[in-house]
């Protein structure tokens, strides 16, 4: 027996056995809803309203089966803005060669493939001039967040070519759509360049991944490559420019970042941190340049945070204090419905300062007055927020106008691990080039996440040294500037396997100092930090 089932709001509609998953269906639908942990209810993510019967109520979409017609709704509409724009060097026009770009309406595309996100930026062929950008979540987030729970489904989920097939279609169709916006076919696209982090890489090729998410954690390849774009099945005739790969962890997006920053010309110490669910960070002394992985987690995502979410309408995505009082910013304005990353660091970070949690990350009983499990003053001093949850864990209160949003004592360690695993990798870098973080003169934040982070709060949290305060600076996405500059001159994507190979990979988990580093950085910095106030 089969059951009709229709995803809304965009009324795509599918016919599914009895018993078959909600999540499934949406696969199969080509509807993608988000599910962190890889569908094994842990997350609570996945949370959708079911219709069934003229009833509804909100389940979990990894572990409800389909017994009925029925219709699924999201719990609200999120609105994705992929960061478009970044800082870059200028280089002349010298195309690939060998492409055709005698069409009148010739175009070059460049493809930022990302593990949360996905770009794609139009270039006229015969100037280089952008003309048009557009952005989408990318779909293997229906099977986890983050590139290790992705691997772990490609080997053991019984479907191993699901997610290439997915991403396929899903570059397919955002270079449909982007070129819909300026009159523009598929057989007017004469180049076509894509930068990923390795996992992306080896999900969008299709090769092995045994040897990359278990020891050796090796690359299964990692040159530079041109191949014929329809070998993928990509929908254009053309090229494909895949720049090479560093090593393990460390993937073609790096590289097209220190590509588009010159990285390999910098004369003074310089530290490059591209801060995400896999945190890649490299670093130069001017001479040598070297660089690693850090699996930070999905946390800076919102993925493991009890109110966490990605940075669309509705997130929390600032935090501050004013008059002894919790403010904090909605991305979209109106009422919260959970927090994203940036608004988590400086969230953690005000607490942090004023004592609210200690250096070990435990909410502070001697600083602050536990508060009652009903309705609270939103304006209530700082102190009057701690609550007792049901499970007896220690929580915070964000917001209670509307839906109740806090922070648990488990969001807390989550934000812990990560950034601990990104400031052990910082140190580890440091310690291989013997610099001291006062050597370094700028540290450049990459990413989308990178641009909203308040540099201010990660060193109070204790991710960045202190030391590098103030020579921060946000160069947005990068990576993505690599990729238009890797279509725009074939030399610099020619170089690009050079800059690769001169970029000495540190494996931290062959590294003896990074655990002990790691120890360090779990706590939040407290003695200097009161010194300076």
């Amino acid at each position: 027996m089969k059951h009709r089932i229709v995803f809304l709001p965009g009324n795509v509609e599918t016919a599914v056995p009895h018993g078959t998953l909600v999540s499934d269906a949406a696969k199969q639908a080509g509807v993608w809803i988000d599910s962190p942990c890889g569908g094994n209810g842990t997350c609570k993510k996945c949370a959708v309203l079911l219709t069934c019967s003229g009833r509804t109520e909100r389940v979990l979409a990894c572990q409800t089966r389909i017994e009925a017609d029925c219709s699924v709704s999201p719990l609200q509409t999120e609105i994705l803005r992929p960061l478009e724009e970044g800082s870059a060097r200028t280089v002349p026009l010298a195309p690939y060669p060998a492409a055709d770009y005698s069409r009148e309406l010739a175009c070059m595309a460049a493809f930022d493939l990302g593990t949360t996100t996905i770009v794609c930026y139009l270039l006229d062929a015969k100037s280089g001039e952008q003309i048009a950008v557009g952005g989408m979540q990318n779909p293997q987030s229906a099977y986890g967040a983050d590139v290790i729970a992705r691997a772990n489904y490609a080997l053991t989920g019984g479907q191993p070519k699901a997610l290439q097939a997915c991403i396929i279609e899903a570059l397919n169709s955002l270079l449909l759509q982007t070129l819909g916006t300026c009159n523009r076919e598929p057989g007017d696209v004469s180049l076509i360049t894509l930068v990923g982090n390795t996992v992306m890489h080896h999900l969008l090729l299709g090769y092995p991944l045994e040897q990359l998410v278990r020891s050796p954690y090796a690359p299964y390849r990692v040159e530079r490559q041109v191949l014929p774009a329809a070998q993928l099945g990509l929908c254009a005739d053309c090229a494909l420019l895949l720049a090479p790969l560093v090593g393990g962890f460390v993937g073609a997006d790096t590289i097209a970042c220190l590509s588009a920053t010159a990285f390999d010309a910098k004369t003074e110490p310089t530290l490059l941190i591209d801060i995400g669910t896999n945190g890649e960070m490299a670093l130069t002394n001017g001479t040598r340049m070297v660089c690693c992985s850090t699996a930070a987690g999905p946390a800076f995502e919102g993925a493991n945070i009890s109110c966490g979410m990605r940075a669309v309408s509705g997130a929390i995505d600032r935090v501050w204090l004013e008059q002894n009082r919790l403010r904090y910013s909605v991305i979209g304005g109106g009422e919260p419905f959970g927090l994203c990353g940036s608004g988590l660091i400086d969230l953690c970070a005000l607490l942090s300062n004023l004592n609210v949690i200690d250096e070990s990350g435990r909410f502070n009983p001697e600083e602050n007055i536990s508060g009652e499990s009903g309705r609270f003053d939103e304006d209530a001093p700082l102190g009057n927020r701690i609550f007792t949850l049901e499970n007896g864990m220690k929580a915070f209160l964000i917001s209670d106008s509307g839906q109740r949003l806090a922070l648990t004592q488990k969001d807390v360690r989550e934000l812990q691990l990560g950034k601990a695993a990104i400031r052990a990798g910082i140190e580890v870098l440091l310690q291989t080039l013997s610099l001291s973080a006062e050597q370094v003169r700028e540290t450049l934040l990459a990413g989308a996440f990178g641009n909203h982070l308040s540099p201010q709060s990660l060193c109070d949290i204790g991710l960045l040294p202190r030391a590098l305060l103030h020579g921060v600076r946000s160069i947005g996405n990068a990576a993505g500037e690599g990729a238009k500059l890797y279509a725009k001159n074939f030399e610099l994507f020619e170089a690009s396997e050079a800059l690769a190979r001169n970029t000495d990979f540190i494996e931290l988990a062959l590294s003896h100092s990074f655990t002990d580093y790691y120890v360090d950085a779990m706590a939040f910095p407290r003695e200097e930090l009161r010194e300076e106030l």
